[in-house]
Formats: C-alpha cells, sequence, structure tokens
C-alpha cells in the first residue's frame, strides 16, 4: 500500500504568535461538518446498498472502502466507527472527531472526489449515484468552510491553511495587528466587517468596508498626532494631509508622487464604481476576485501607512 501523507503530518506544528485573524483554525462547527457530510456523497457516491436506494446486496462504493483502509493505515487504528459500510463509519466520525481527524478525512475524501470525477469514472458516476461535479464539489466545500470562518481551503486536492499564504500572512494579519490599538476601533470593526461580508459573499459590501477601513485608518492616525483634516475628506485629500505633515520622508521627489497616487487610486474607484453608489435599475455584481483584491489592498495600505506613523 502507498504511503499517504496526510495533512497533519505535513502541518507545522510551531506555536502560533497569538496574532489577530479573520478566520480560526481550531473548531470545525457542527453545520460545516454535515454541509461536508452531505456534499461528499453528493461528489463521490452513496456508500452501499443498504439505506440508500441501490437494491444490490450489501456491495459497498469502493472509493469509501479506500478512504477508510488509507485512514487506519496512516493513524495505526483498527476502526473508527460501527457501520456495515465503510462510508458510514467515515461519515459517521467525521461528525464527532477532533480537528485535525476531520481535516485529515476531507483532505482523503477531496482526493477521491476529484478521481471520480475523471472522464474514465462516468459507469461509476451513474452507479453510485453521483450527482455533482468533481470541481463543483470542492468549489462549494471551500465556499462552505469560508463561510463558516474555517481557515482552510482545497487547492489541488490539498488542504491549506489560509495563513499560509503570503498575502494573508504578511499583510492581512499584520493589518489587524496594527489595528487592535487603543484609537484604531473604528477602522478594525470595518475591516473586520469586509472579511465578515465577503465570507457571505456579500462582495458590494466588502469592497465598501473595505475602502471605508482604510480612510478610517488615516483619520485614526490623524486624531492620535493632532493633524487637522475635514471629517468628510475624501482619500486624496487625506494623502495630501500625510504629506503635508511629512508622514512619509519627501526625499522620493517623482517616486513620492506615484506612492502618493497610489494609496490614492485602486481601492478608492473599486469602491466608487462597483459599491459606494445606488445600483439603479439593474443590480450591480462585483465578482469574488474583486473584492478579494480590495480586501488585500485596504490590508497592504493600512499596514503602509500605521508603519509609516510608528516611524514617524
Amino acid at each position: 500500500m502507498a504511503i499517504f501523507d496526510l495533512f497533519s503530518k505535513r502541518r507545522s506544528d510551531v506555536a502560533k504568535s497569538g496574532q489577530t485573524d479573520v478566520y480560526q483554525y481550531v473548531d470545525i462547527p457542527m453545520n460545516l461538518r454535515v454541509q461536508v457530510h452531505q456534499i461528499a456523497l453528493e461528489g463521490m457516491g452513496l456508500v452501499g446498498a443498504r439505506g440508500d436506494g441501490i437494491m444490490r446486496g450489501d456491495v459497498e462504493n469502493d472509493w469509501w472502502v479506500q478512504i477508510e483502509k488509507v485512514y487506519l493505515r496512516e493513524k495505526g487504528k483498527d476502526a473508527i466507527a460501527r457501520d456495515s459500510f465503510a462510508g458510514g463509519r467515515v461519515l459517521s466520525f467525521m461528525r464527532n472527531c477532533s480537528t485535525d481527524e476531520w481535516l485529515d478525512l476531507l483532505e482523503l475524501v477531496a482526493t477521491a472526489i476529484r478521481i471520480v470525477g475523471g472522464d474514465d469514472k462516468t459507469y461509476f458516476r451513474q452507479e453510485w449515484g453521483v450527482s455533482t461535479t468533481a470541481e463543483n464539489a470542492i468549489e462549494e466545500i471551500n465556499y462552505r468552510m469560508l463561510q463558516a470562518g474555517v481557515g482552510y481551503q482545497i487547492e489541488c486536492a490539498q488542504l491549506i491553511r489560509v495563513d499560509s499564504q503570503f498575502v494573508h500572512a504578511e499583510v492581512v494579519k499584520p493589518a489587524l495587528t496594527l489595528i487592535s490599538g487603543s484609537g484604531f476601533e473604528g477602522p478594525r470593526q470595518e475591516f473586520l466587517s469586509a472579511h465578515h461580508y465577503f465570507r457571505a459573499g456579500e462582495h458590494r459590501q466588502a469592497v465598501a468596508m473595505a475602502a471605508n477601513a482604510l480612510e478610517s485608518t488615516f483619520k485614526a492616525i490623524f486624531e492620535r498626532k493632532g493633524w487637522v483634516y475635514n471629517k468628510g475628506a475624501r482619500i486624496s485629500d487625506l494623502v495630501k494631509v500625510c504629506r503635508a505633515n511629512g508622514l512619509w520622508p519627501d526625499y522620493l521627489d517623482t517616486s513620492f508622487d506615484q506612492l502618493a497616487a497610489t494609496l490614492q487610486s485602486g481601492l478608492p474607484k473599486i469602491r466608487d464604481n462597483d459599491a459606494a453608489h445606488g445600483q439603479g435599475a439593474k443590480p450591480k455584481e462585483v465578482p469574488a476576485y474583486i473584492a478579494a483584491y480590495a480586501l488585500h489592498l485596504a490590508a497592504c495600505k493600512i499596514v503602509f501607512i500605521t508603519e509609516a506613523a510608528k516611524g514617524k
């Protein structure tokens, strides 16, 4: 039998620093466990002949058998649950197992779903009642985890922690840390709200709140330093206040102009064009990739101006 490198083996044991995050990695909510249970049956097929409408004796879905066999071998276990079929035992175990155990099995399930979705498995899918494509099944699992605020995603049938991604680790989490102190309650709440809307699929609101968080961060810094500014100032005016008070070194000449232009472009434009104003007669839809881009832009700029303020 081939050795399967389970997720828990690959995950680093290094203790986390305790930085604030918009996702959690400890608990798998029961509603998410139930949703993945349902998606797994749709993406990989029913578990066996009894109780699922397939009247062919005690025949089992071999992919569920393989999942159980790999898991037991890698974990050094004799059994995980009691049921007539391997799939029933796996799914029953996933309802109440630990987070690490659930993640390991989820990765095995995702691997099997991708294989079952291959072109050479058409007969198998018909035989076992597979009712969705592998792509749709994995996409929904990722969406359900995102919606639940659980910081894992399936990429190429392997689980990754969201905070292992460079942008998240180097930009999003530091942004939250920097605005977690006193005086930054407003931008922190708006930034967290932006991520909440994004996880819920409400992308217009996510973009609007991300831009608001950036503007509120500017204003929080001004309040802390006693700099005068117009309460209703636009982002371009807020950047002018920064420049007038020397928040960044002015020896960059034209490069500084480009830097200032970067701060007042991108995110505000997305907000103004796609999220801030009325939709009109035809509803506007903001794609997820634009909302994600807005969140990352906001985080990057929040890190930049708050670090500059610390230096100043």
